[in-house]
Parts: C-alpha cells; sequence; structure tokens
C-alpha cells in the first residue's frame, strides 16, 4: 500500500473551492499528508490584443492576483489544525490535460476533485480525469460538509479492490469510523439451462462469492471481522446497487477500486467504476489506482 502524502486539488475559483479546501483540510489530517498543492489551471491568463489596445486600462487577471485570492480563501476555508505544506499552482493551458501533466510532475497520490449539481463554473470534466489518470482521485459533492463516520468499499475480490481495502483501513485504523464492503453479484446468462430457477442459481452465486471474499480476507491478511454484505444485480446496474447500498448505509465515503485491466486499457476505468462516478453526485467517492500505471498517449486519452 502507497501513502496518499501528496494531494492535489483543483480549483476553479467559484464557491466550489471554499467546499474543497474545507473538506481537504480534514482529509489531509485523516490521511497523514505531508504536502497539499492547490492548483487553478486558466486557458489564458493574457488578454486578447485587440482588447488591450482597444481597452488599455483593462486588466487580466494575472497569476499572483489568482493566487493571493486563492491564499485568502485558503486562510478562511481550512478548518483544522492539521499543518502540512500547502502550495499554490497557477497554470495556462487545457485545464484536464495540464491537470494530468502536473500529476505527473508533482508525483502525486490523490486528486481532489469537486463533483458540481447546481454551481456554475467548469473546465475540468472529472469523468474523463477518472477515466485516464493514473493516481486515486477522491470526488467531493457540492454541498457535503465533511463527516467520517462511515465507509463503504465496493470490492470484487481484484488487485484493486484490495488496494481499495487497504487504503479504507489506514483511514479507519484506530477512529471510530464503521467499515462495510459490499460485494455486487450476478446470475450468468443461461443459467436455466442448469435445470434450477432464477431464484436458486442467485443462492448459488451468493455462495460462491462468499467463498471468495474468505479466501481474499485470507490471501491479504485483512482482519477477520471484515464485514461484508452481498447484494444481487437483478437488473445488470451494478453502479447503482452501489450507490444504493452506501445511501442506505448512511456513508460518508464510497472507496473503490479502478479495476485494473491488462495492457494500455489497465490505465483505465473499469465499466462498473465509470459508471458510479457518472451516477454518484451525492456522496464522497475515491477511486483507488495503483501509482504509476503508464501513462501513454496522453493526448489521445484525453479525447476518449
Amino acid at each position: 500500500m502507497y501513502k496518499l502524502e501528496r494531494l492535489l486539488v483543483a480549483l476553479d475559483l467559484t464557491k466550489m473551492d471554499d467546499i474543497l479546501i474545507k473538506y481537504v483540510s480534514h482529509l489531509a489530517e485523516f490521511l497523514k499528508s505531508d504536502k497539499v498543492y492547490f492548483v487553478h489551471i486558466s486557458r489564458n491568463l493574457e488578454l486578447p490584443e485587440e482588447l488591450r489596445r482597444n481597452y488599455p486600462d483593462l486588466m487580466a487577471p494575472s497569476d499572483e492576483s489568482i493566487t493571493d485570492s486563492i491564499q485568502k480563501v485558503i486562510s478562511t476555508a481550512w478548518e483544522t489544525d492539521y499543518d502540512c505544506e500547502k502550495v499554490i499552482e497557477i497554470k495556462e493551458g487545457d485545464p484536464s490535460e495540464q491537470i494530468l501533466k502536473w500529476v505527473n510532475i508533482k508525483d502525486i497520490d490523490m486528486m481532489v476533485m469537486g463533483r458540481k449539481k447546481e454551481l456554475k463554473g467548469g473546465g475540468i470534466v472529472p469523468q474523463k480525469i477518472a477515466k485516464v489518470a493514473q493516481t486515486s482521485l477522491m470526488l467531493v459533492p457540492e454541498d457535503f460538509v465533511f463527516k467520517l463516520n462511515k465507509i463503504v468499499v465496493s470490492v470484487d475480490f481484484s488487485k484493486h479492490a484490495k488496494l481499495a481495502v487497504e487504503e479504507a483501513l489506514a483511514i479507519s485504523n484506530e477512529k471510530n469510523i464503521s467499515l462495510s464492503l459490499v460485494n455486487v453479484f450476478k446470475v450468468p446468462s443461461g443459467y436455466h439451462k442448469t435445470g434450477k430457477n432464477y431464484d436458486e442459481f442467485a443462492l448459488i452465486m451468493k455462495g460462491h462469492a462468499k467463498t471468495d471474499f474468505r479466501e481474499f480476507v485470507k490471501k491479504n491478511n485483512f482482519p477477520e471481522d471484515l464485514d461484508c454484505q452481498f447484494v444481487l444485480d437483478n437488473d445488470d446496474s451494478p453502479a447503482d446497487k452501489i450507490f444504493d447500498f452506501a445511501s442506505d448505509q448512511k456513508a460518508d465515503m464510497i472507496v473503490m477500486g479502478s479495476k485494473g485491466r491488462t495492457g494500455l486499457a489497465s490505465i483505465l476505468l473499469g465499466s462498473v467504476a465509470e459508471k458510479v462516478v457518472k451516477y454518484d453526485n451525492e456522496i464522497p467517492l475515491m477511486i483507488v489506482k495503483e501509482k504509476g500505471e503508464n501513462m501513454g498517449f496522453l493526448k489521445a486519452l484525453l479525447k476518449l
């Protein structure tokens, strides 16, 4: 397991920044992070020549003025006494491309981004970033006030599920935080050829899932008292099942792996994780990726 020591917070100079900074002040304390980068990407810090010529008194926001503005928000929104290094970076260019570039340059362990429902402002698209980022990602809803009493971890018993459980255990270790795992299983097509009905085969698949869970715990030396609930996906919508389970549990965070695959595709999200990213805009979502997955052909991937 790698520690989440270096965080990058994507800011867009809207009200979302205040929410993110408040959230990260607590998250950094829980993770014992060493350094937090607050990054704003402007598509263009310069005014067009024609505007400058026609309106000589008009000034574009400089990187210095933006830095001062962000510093003021940090000074009021950072809610904890946790002391870590805070760095403000103002860059120019395509927001998604530049964020991914600086993740590499600064050796970031996890990005933190906002999920907007009503607030205005754009630039960086969370789904786009989540799909190609080679580092873990935390998505924070716009109306979420930090609390962390319950964590739900989605597991499919893969190596990335292992990373997700490890991170959830690290966050909850020695803290009064409840941790529940959920496995969404389904009945394979063609089950009727076995002579059993749907409900009978669902019980068989649940039994296999329980066996896989016990082997998963043993193989990875996880605590034997880990709780895992098994939910039947009866309408081919596992993302809904994960979110509904977390909502029923009144979870304050969902943690899941990115479902690694072989070759170049291993840096992309699995279909379930991608759907949860699109579906969930109410509960903070942590997508855990194995740090350092190859990010070749970055520009091409950003167009996906």
